[in-house]
């Protein structure tokens, strides 16, 4: 047990520590902002539209965008042509976010040869913090919908009636989706962009009202629409490219579902979103999803709030929707295709991977600079350029173990330069050339490479080509005139030598694992195929080390594929000899239960400069391991530090100290525990257990290894020590600051302060009265906010007089010489010691009391250590409600009554602490055992029920309270009964 005891020490300083150390590097992943700004040629204008029956919903408000134009515009007034599109923005977004996607569209509408344009639409939420209070998203959804019917109501006048694009930023997006749950809305929807939106569940679960919106519409949206899960045998990364799991499912069956119509896009950040990870980005009834760093012509992360004003992102969103608009035949004005297939191939141009045509075949002939190339390594840089076209053959007759071919082209934009032919003999010049080749540009992958040469690369199975075109001969490489620096790479390989498996580090291997220890010169590709990454915080640190290269700067491009996660196909860039060479391979999301990732494993693709040679090795990357770990699990630590108080809790009801000790007045009393490590392992088992009998509701799907809750839980024991020293110091130091500080905020006088806090202490129950009166007429987390200050003062004043009257005590002993032992039993009661143990009493009494008197306990406010649990827990209770206690302050201006989700279970609290204080609790009674093991279920219902809802700990902090002050009353009342 003493090893034991050491070991959880240990382990308490150790976790947090990790997640002080994960804090400080939450940015070693993230890469530097490559995004450019976008910019208005014109004026930002916004005229306002009048929405009907918008009179509701006094701090909304729907505009229109538009540019340059000095006299005020009127959509109601004027004939709006273009095709309507609504930006939703997002938790705390203002209406105008949209310039930069509208002024875009205006620049895009200039140069477009078939006159298409758009007319933007923003709504002002009033810059609602939607993701931390739920119970503004119904009201938001309800006013959407006005819009929505506004808007149509401008284009009515139409021979055909538009639909309608919304784009949706953060919470918009899932405010955009929410509003397909009402079918006469979602049958005038075309297509819904999401950009960086939690889509199936909340960043923080904070309160009700948020989780039933979420449940509601993708309970919905689960009968209105076909919905795709990853399964055991799901592997996106089979193929070059990641083939979204819509179009399969749309080449399979009809869309029989009534949604199916409505074209939704989904896009996440990547490393730099910190506020919204990309695991949360994807939804399983999207038709596609993308990372901004996979996004052909974005190819960088963007962060949150640049995510609304990345010029690239920008320029590729508009590019979409100008790519499914068309012009009506009667020239009168745009609107959006409604041709669901066809809008998802423009999607998948736009957002995957660039339209290519299949098969297309052209023709060449003899002419032009034709050669045959027979090595297996080709290296050629024409670096002034080229004046006509170059054609290289090579060859697929090889021998049978090289099998794969790596081929790259640099610089030639967006022609196709990669076929397939069966090479004729020239008679004239005796060398091979093709009248015809058939185009393998679908099996062609544009890499990210920012402003350097742009790289386009292929690879190719030399035997299955030539299976499956026997008459084909050799490959052809065609090179197009052009100024700039062009030329092609070419890597033929052993496809068993560019292949390595290896197996995710366990978190205590520190040492450097090695790969190659030198790349072969000309090497183009090696792939990783790593297995057993199954957890959403592991992390690995691939070194691409170059050794030696021809020029000054190179080129590494690494694309990672996680095969259950469609979408999340990411990619990284080293460049430099002054940055660091090293790659971070993680996954986003849980992998599926039952999945063998041994069969499946993640892949890591490297494209490498081949002017140089590399040492690649691998690492368990700590620093990211412990970053990802505080962005994917923070909101965990509520819930643990909860179930750490209520161990204590149950601890310190047992523990009653001498009145007139020095021990009376330690506030760590039962924080130095490891108990409640025993309830985190045991809930692992009783998880299994509620699963298997169905016989209590199923506990929250968190199937993340035991190491994460340890860890958690550990520091959030770490936290709670802190917490209890820091209100002890605010107890006896900073008593009176705090006090001036409340009298400021409640603007109470200091003599009406100190009568009302006079009248709280010897007549709690108007605590509860005043408390709950305030919580009912004004909102909970008021009412919660007087409770805790009155409370801290209470107690500071009962701390610093019961430590003054000590002291003096002490010394009056040590005056008389009286030993300190007799001088411990001397009170007759905890809350008159004062009174009864001074000089006067004594020589009035004539002596001390009998030396054979029971010592009497400290009980009511001078048990410290209790109260100061007690007072922390109020203080768990005030944060979880501070979002609804904002939205209620932002509301008064506008005089809207919002839902108050946890005014129930703040009455029980409020009622049940001033309860606790009128009866001088905790008494010394029975009972505790009984109380002990109750706490230790509520403790188990946190870890099980309230790690990701997190609004439910109010509930159980609720019923810790009401069970505390139900056992003392019933105690007390017992006791009275029984003196009868």
């Amino acid at each position: 047990m003493f090893m034991f005891r050491n070991c959880a020490v240990l382990l308490v300083i150790g976790s947090i520590c990790c997640l002080i150390y994960g804090l400080f590097n939450l940015h070693v992943e993230v890469e530097p902002n490559a995004c450019r700004m976008t910019y208005m040629f014109g004026e930002p204008m916004f005229a306002k539209v009048g929405v009907k029956d918008g009179d509701q919903y006094p701090n909304y408000g729907l505009y229109y965008y538009y540019e340059g134009v000095r006299q005020p515009l009127d959509p109601l007034r004027r004939r709006m042509t273009g095709a309507p599109v609504i930006f939703v923005p997002g938790n705390a977004g203002s209406y105008k976010q949209v310039r930069s996607l509208a002024s875009v569209a205006l620049r895009k509408a200039m140069s477009d040869d078939a006159g298409i344009h758009l007319d933007y639409y923003t709504i002002d939420y009033d810059e609602e913090l939607s993701a931390l209070y739920g119970g503004y998203l119904p009201r938001q959804r309800n006013y959407l919908k006005l819009c929505i019917r506004t808007i149509l109501s401008i284009y009515e006048g139409r021979a055909e009636q538009p639909s309608i694009v919304l784009i949706g930023h953060s919470m918009g997006g899932k405010l955009a989706q929410s509003v397909l749950v009402d079918p006469a809305i979602g049958q005038h929807i075309n297509t819904i962009v999401s950009i960086s939106t939690p889509l199936d569940q909340p960043v923080l679960n904070l309160d009700a009202e948020l989780e039933y919106f979420y449940d509601q519409t993708n309970a919905v949206l689960s009968k209105l629409r076909t919905a795709t899960v990853p399964t055991m045998t799901t592997n996106v990364c089979d193929s070059l490219h990641q083939r979204p799991p819509s179009v399969q499912r749309m080449a399979s069956q009809d869309s029989s579902a009534r949604l199916d119509n409505v074209l939704l896009i989904s896009t996440g950040g990547g490393n730099r979103d910190l506020l919204v990870r990309p695991g949360l980005t994807s939804s399983r009834f999207n038709d596609i999803h993308a990372m901004t760093s996979a996004i052909p012509k974005v190819s960088l992360s963007c962060d949150h709030l640049s995510a609304v004003w990345c010029l690239q992102f920008m320029q590729t969103i508009n590019h979409f929707l100008f790519s499914i608009a068309y012009v009506r035949e009667d020239r009168s004005s745009i609107v959006f295709g409604t041709n669901k297939q066809r809008n998802l191939q423009s999607a998948l141009a736009t957002f995957v991977k660039p339209r290519r045509r299949q098969q297309s075949t052209q023709r060449f002939g003899a002419a032009g600079n034709w050669h045959e190339e027979r090595r297996l390594v080709i290296n050629k840089y024409f670096t002034n350029g080229l004046k006509g076209t170059f054609f290289d053959l090579v060859g697929l007759l090889r021998q049978e173990r090289y099998k794969k071919t790596a081929i790259e082209a640099l610089n030639v934009d967006d022609e196709d330069w990669l076929f397939g032919c069966s090479a004729l003999d020239n008679n004239k010049t005796g060398q091979l050339y093709c009248e015809k080749a058939t185009s393998l540009m679908h099996l062609v992958q544009r890499l990210p490479n920012e402003d350097r040469d742009p790289r386009s690369i292929a690879i190719l199975d030399l035997h299955n080509l030539r299976k499956t075109y026997v008459q084909w001969t050799h490959v052809l490489v065609r090179l197009p005139p052009s100024t700039k620096r062009i030329g092609y790479n070419l890597d033929i390989y052993d496809p068993r030598e560019r292949v390595t498996d290896i197996k995710m580090p366990r978190w205590y291997t520190m040492a450097r694992l090695p790969i190659i220890n030198e790349t072969l010169q000309g090497t183009l590709h090696h792939r990783l195929r790593i297995s057993e990454m199954v957890d959403p915080y592991q992390s690995i640190r691939v070194i691409v080390e170059p050794l030696q290269c021809i020029s000054s700067e190179y080129r590494v491009t690494a694309r990672i594929c996680v095969p259950w996660a469609a979408g999340f196909e990411r990619f990284q860039t080293l460049k430099s000899f002054d940055q660091k060479p090293q790659l971070y391979v993680n996954v986003p999301t849980l992998v599926p239960r039952h999945y063998n990732t041994t069969l499946n494993p993640v892949t890591l693709d490297l494209y490498l400069d081949p002017t140089c040679r590399y040492r690649i090795s691998y690492e368990y990357s700590y620093s990211s391991a412990l970053s990802r770990l505080v962005l994917e699990f923070y909101g965990w630590l509520p819930a643990h530090l909860v179930c750490v108080l209520l161990i204590v809790l149950r601890k310190q009801v047992e523990t009653f100290h001498q009145v007139g000790t020095f021990r009376s007045l330690r506030p760590y009393v039962g924080y130095m525990q490891y108990t409640s490590l025993y309830v985190v392992t045991a809930c692992r088992l009783l998880k299994k257990l509620i699963i298997s009998s169905r016989m209590l509701p199923e506990p929250e799907p968190l199937d993340y290894s035991i190491n994460v809750s340890i860890v958690i839980h550990c520091a959030a024991i770490a936290l709670s020590l802190l917490a209890t020293l820091g209100t002890w110091l605010a107890l006896t130091l900073y008593g009176n600051a705090f006090y001036r500080l409340a009298l400021r905020i409640t603007r109470l006088s200091q003599p009406t302060s100190n009568v009302m806090i006079s009248i709280m202490t010897h007549l709690p129950i108007t605590f509860g009265i005043l408390t709950i009166a305030t919580a009912v007429g004004t909102c909970s987390g008021v009412g919660l906010l007087l409770a805790f200050v009155f409370y801290f003062l209470m107690l500071s004043n009962a701390y610093k007089d019961y430590l003054e009257d000590l002291l003096w005590q002490k010394a009056a002993n040590l005056v008389r010489g009286m030993p300190a032992a007799g001088a411990a039993e001397e009170p007759a009661s905890c809350e008159d010691a004062a009174k009864e143990q001074n000089a006067e009493a004594l020589e009035q009494k004539g002596g001390q009391q009998e030396e054979d008197e029971e010592p009497e306990p400290c009980v009511g406010l001078h048990n410290f250590s209790f109260h100061v649990t007690l007072l922390l827990m109020l203080l768990m209770h005030l944060l979880l409600n501070s979002p609804s206690t904002l939205a209620w302050v932002r509301s008064r201006r506008h005089g809207i009554d919002l839902p108050d989700p946890s005014l129930y279970p703040s009455i029980v609290v409020l009622a049940s602490l001033s309860l606790l204080l009128q009866l001088r609790a905790p008494q010394k009674c029975q009972g505790y055992w009984m109380l002990s093991l109750v706490f230790y279920v509520l403790a188990g219902v946190v870890l099980l029920y309230c790690q990701a809802a997190i609004y439910r700990l109010t509930f159980v902090i609720a019923g810790a309270f009401a069970l505390l002050s139900a056992h003392q009353s019933l105690w007390i009342l017992w006791r009275r009964l029984s003196q009868i």
